[in-house]
């Protein structure tokens, strides 16, 4: 070896570096990305396609609803209809049956007048006449009756204000207080209304009696 140079000898440890381990490139983040966009472009998609079936099934809801209330505004109408139709047939067939009131009031004068006649047929003149008065009232008995006109045949019944008229009062003790004794005048009715009421002679209890039964009564006790 010459003078003056040192022999360098390369032991392991001084070899160079060992190449670094080939770290794997950095992958490109384009295509996630692009995918998210992809979902998030479709995620809006989605919603604006569910949007008109929302209000879609709202529009159906509400016409739903309508129906319903139509249907129900309808079934009212026709139960009114149908209750007005059965009113209006009764009213009809009610004033039918009552329209003959009118001039049956007008004709009862004349026949409370053939009813005096014959009360005095003694008087009358012949018995013909009498038996031609009678053959009348009978005749226009039969017309009544087939009008539904009745006579209130009240004598010896407790008096009711509401089909008879007291035109005078009787004190006696014959019958209980309140007892018809005698009809002035015929009551009509057509058929089960009043026509006009009764004129009747209703009873009464003696003057005095009632303080007299007091009286008694107190002296017992």
């Amino acid at each position: 070896m010459p003078k003056g140079k040192r022999k360098i000898e390369i032991t392991d440890a001084e070899e160079g570096p060992e190449p670094a381990e080939t770290e794997e490139p950095p992958r490109d983040n384009g295509d996630d990305e692009q995918f998210e966009e992809g979902s998030e472009v479709q995620t809006a998609e989605n919603a604006e396609e569910d949007a008109p079936i929302a209000e879609l099934q709202a529009e159906i809801r509400r016409l739903q609803q309508e129906l319903e209330e139509e249907r129900d505004k309808r079934l009212r109408a026709i139960a009114e209809l149908q209750n007005y139709r059965k009113r209006t047939t009764r009213e009809q067939r009610e004033k039918a049956r009552y329209a003959g009131q009118p001039v049956l009031s007008r004709i009862l004068p004349v026949m409370d007048n053939l009813r005096r006649i014959l009360e005095h047929e003694a008087d009358a003149g012949t018995e013909d006449f009498a038996t031609g008065v009678r053959m009348t009232v009978d005749e226009f008995f039969r017309v009544l009756d087939e009008l539904g006109v009745g006579v209130l045949d009240c004598e010896g019944e407790p008096f009711d204000p509401a089909v008879h008229d007291a035109v005078a009062r009787v004190e006696t003790d014959e019958v209980p207080e309140g007892t018809i004794v005698e009809v002035d005048t015929p009551g009509y009715c057509l058929h089960d209304r009043c026509l006009r009421p009764a004129r009747v002679v209703v009873a009464t209890r003696p003057e005095g009696r009632g303080d007299n039964e007091e009286n008694d009564e107190e002296s017992a006790s």
